[in-house]
């Protein structure tokens, strides 16, 4: 008597457990590209550019807002049944899911010291196709106005850059890397942050 009973699935002090150890990464998708050698730098808009007015919001995405800690965002990933496929150190892993009116086999968000800083979603093909990156291209032309600033790569690339008003931005990429299973595939990214 007085004793909880059923579910023994929670934390001395804590709220449900719902499983949150530390986990290794997925073993890696083929089509994943393989790790970039350097770590990600975050855009800088030209020394020039201003907030105009309504200048648009990049505050997150998939409900999460940036700033949310690691633990609070595997709880909602988990109760809102995204597929979450590994987490640790500061990242966690989905697979299978749609944003931007698009579905994306891959997504990976990053967490630093202030909580949720940035998320990349991926979509690659055998060979050079831009097609999904000129239809997400006019879609967040249409949503977010002109790009701040638009890049050409080497091999074809592209790397198109929004900044929002609350120092939130969103870069739309494409182009070759070498996939974890091996050869060139082409990579359309989508990378929010803040």
């Amino acid at each position: 008597p007085g004793r909880p009973g059923g579910s023994h699935n929670f934390r001395p002090g804590g709220g449900p457990d719902y499983g949150y150890r530390p986990h290794k990464a997925p073993a890696p998708r083929p089509y994943r590209p393989a790790p970039a050698p350097r770590p990600y730098s975050r855009p800088m808009p030209p020394a020039a550019w201003r907030p105009y007015h309504g200048c648009p919001r990049v505050t997150g995405f998939f409900g999460l807002n940036f700033g949310t800690s690691f633990s609070v965002s595997l709880r909602f990933l988990f109760n809102n049944g995204y597929n979450v496929t590994g987490y640790g150190n500061n990242v966690v892993y989905l697979t299978d899911l749609n944003a931007y009116d698009y579905f994306w086999p891959d997504a990976t968000l990053y967490y630093g010291d202030n909580g949720l800083s940035y998320s990349e979603l991926l979509y690659s093909t055998p060979a050079y196709d831009m097609a999904r990156y000129n239809s997400i291209y006019a879609s967040l032309v249409a949503r977010y106005g002109a790009p701040v600033s638009m890049t050409t790569t080497p091999y074809g690339g592209r790397v198109t850059t929004w900044f929002g008003y609350d120092n939130g931005y969103i870069t739309l990429a494409f182009g070759p890397q070498t996939a974890v299973g091996g050869g060139t595939r082409y990579y359309t990214t989508l990378t929010l942050g803040n």
